[in-house]
Order: structure tokens, then sequence, then C-alpha cells
């Protein structure tokens, strides 16, 4: 997931083989229902509303492309930014529609639309419970609060400005608030009283939040830009934050620029930075190595196999491609997606 990766299209468009199988060349139908597979949210072009909605099928290793609007006969709308899957349904949120997409997962049918309303620019979900929803506002001050029952947005909660990435832990949830590279804080959220109940200072441009399984919460800070002299540029760190104490209580020197990080369940982080992705253990908050060379727009962990995808969005206007590796570094597999492929969502058994 690339949490700021709104941003960055923006900026791009104004100015191993084992047991996985060579993927079957991508396919603009209706899928095949399956129980495990990858979505990759493609952004699109901003201004052209063509987003969409790729899906690996991990069953028969076909790919199909356009998956939103073969099934539903309409397109997903003007960037998609994220996919959050819960309870058996995904939901696609869309940065320029000001709107979230829900599809039933073993279908893909759209189930509703979740208007986040005028001025809104929604940037990536978390859940509170089975039916609240914390939606990040990317152009705002605030989280939205949605109902996913009614299918409603019930109330905003005040956080910093340029909220980016969520994530939740211990009955909280922590708000990057990226300030689009002036920010330096985390906000923290009440699950329970849906109110902001502290702030956490990090270092600069914190963005992507993700929590590890022994329970910390890493958020990683981009680093600030320069853009008159790059030498002045601040380097990207992962700070580590103990939810117990909502203190930080370690960080991890990156370099260069970094967005976000995917997390294994054995604890092993993937960061795309500048020029390469990196390994981190997040069990003893190290930098270990680099896994990749190159540069990747987005990064995920498929759950069951532990295998990393790195997406590749080439020039940001011709589709992109995903690479698959197995936790050693070997490639397994790459395909075609659509235009800026920007994150992804892993469907398990366990949706079911």
């Amino acid at each position: 997931m690339n949490t700021p990766g709104c941003a960055a299209s923006l900026f791009i468009a104004c100015v191993f083989t084992g047991c996985v199988k060579d993927p079957v060349s991508a396919l603009k139908e209706v899928p095949v229902p399956s129980s495990r597979g990858v979505y990759v949210v493609d952004q699109g072009t901003f201004g052209r509303g063509n987003a969409s909605l790729s899906y690996y099928d991990l069953s028969t290793f076909r790919v199909y492309n356009d998956v939103f609007a073969a099934v539903n006969g309409k397109n997903v709308g003007d960037v998609a930014q994220s996919m959050t899957i819960r309870g058996g349904a995904g939901y696609v949120v869309v940065n320029n529609s000001a709107k979230i997409e829900v599809i039933d997962i073993a279908s893909n049918e759209n189930t509703g639309t979740i208007a986040t309303g005028p001025g809104t620019s929604p940037g990536v979900m978390a859940f509170a419970n089975d039916s609240v929803a914390l939606v990040t506002d990317l152009y705002g001050t605030a989280l939205i609060v949605v109902n996913v029952r009614t299918k409603l947005v019930t109330g905003a909660i005040p956080v910093g400005a340029n909220p980016a990435g969520i994530a939740v832990a211990g009955g909280k949830a922590y708000v990057a608030n990226s300030g689009f590279g002036s920010g330096n804080t985390v906000s923290v959220v009440s699950l329970q009283g849906l109110a902001t109940v502290g702030t956490i200072t990090v270092t600069d441009n914190p963005n992507g939040v993700e929590v590890t399984p022994s329970g910390a919460v890493y958020v990683v800070c981009t680093g600030a830009y320069n853009f008159t002299d790059p030498s002045l540029d601040t380097p990207a760190r992962i700070m580590v934050i103990d939810p117990a104490r909502d203190a930080v209580v370690d960080s991890v020197y990156i370099g260069g620029h970094a967005t976000d990080i995917a997390i294994g369940a054995d604890g092993i982080g993937y960061i795309a930075g500048t020029s390469a992705v990196y390994r981190v253990d997040t069990r003893a908050h190290v930098l270990t190595g680099t896994f990749r060379t190159g540069s990747f727009y987005a990064t995920g962990v498929e759950p069951s196999s532990g295998d990393v995808y790195l997406a590749d969005a080439g020039n940001f206007v011709a589709p992109g491609t995903v690479y698959v590796y197995a936790p050693n570094g070997q490639q397994r597999t790459s395909f075609t997606v659509g235009i800026i492929p920007a994150g992804f969502a892993f469907k398990t058994n366990s949706e079911f």
C-alpha cells in the first residue's frame, strides 16, 4: 500500500520458479470465484477516471485486469488509493472520487458505495469494529467515520494535517499526520470513544503505519524534501511506537526516502526505499539488508506463503507490473496490471 501515492500520481500527472506457475496472460473478463488471491489497486491517471482493480488468482495463477468493471459494468473511479478486506467484503477507497466502493470478494459484485462527502480525499481505511471504520482524509485534518453497515458517514475525528496512513493496535488507531512533508506527528485515537486522546512526535513526513506481529506500531517517516537543495533532504526512518505507553521506543534508519512497509507473519518487513527494497527485522528493530534493487511503488506480503509482492509503476501512464518473490529473494513470477499499481489486498480462506 502506497499511502501517499495519490499525491505522487498528482505530481506525475501534472508536470522462482517453484510451485508458482507463470501467470496466464492478463484477462479482461469476469474471474471464476476463488478463495485465495491478490487484489492489486491500480490508481490510474489523476483526472482520467481510469482507476481499476486487478486480481491474481492463486489457485489458477490467472491474472484478471479491470475486474470491477468486468463484473459491474462501470469503472472504479478516479484515483483508487487503497483496499481493505473485512468480513467477506472489499472496500476500495477512491480518492479523487470521494467515495469507497464496496464489493463482495466472493463474486466481485459491487454491493454499495459510501460517499465520503464533497471536498474529502479519502486515503486509507482501518476498522474500529465490525460496523465502524475510520478513513484518513488526505487533504484534510480529520478522520472520516463510516458505518459500513449503513454505508453512511457518521462523523469526523480531528487529527493533524494531511493524515496519510492509519493502523489499529491496543484499542487505538495511530494516524500519520504527513503535512505533505511538513508534519512530524502521529495522532492517537481511542476506538471506544472515537476521539483523539494523544499526539506522538516522530520525524519528518510520517506516512505508512503498520503493526508488527508482536504488536509494535511501525511508522514510516518519509523524510522531508528540499527541492532547492536535495542535499538538505532529511532521511527516511521507521519510528517504533509502544502502544502500551504511546511513546517512541526505537527507530530504524532507512536513508533516502520511503513511504510504507509490508510486514509478514514472521516479523520480517519489506520497505521500498529510493532505489531498493530493504528487509527489516521487526523483532529486533534492525535493517538487515537489501532484498531487491530497483524502484518500486508499493510492497505487500501474502499471508500464507510469505511471498513478497512489489509493484512497479513504470512511467506512470502505461500499465504497470507486479513482481512476486519468495522470501529468499528468488523471483517467482511477474504480470502486467493496470496504470500505477499502488497497493495490495490479500484474499485468504479465513475471509469466508
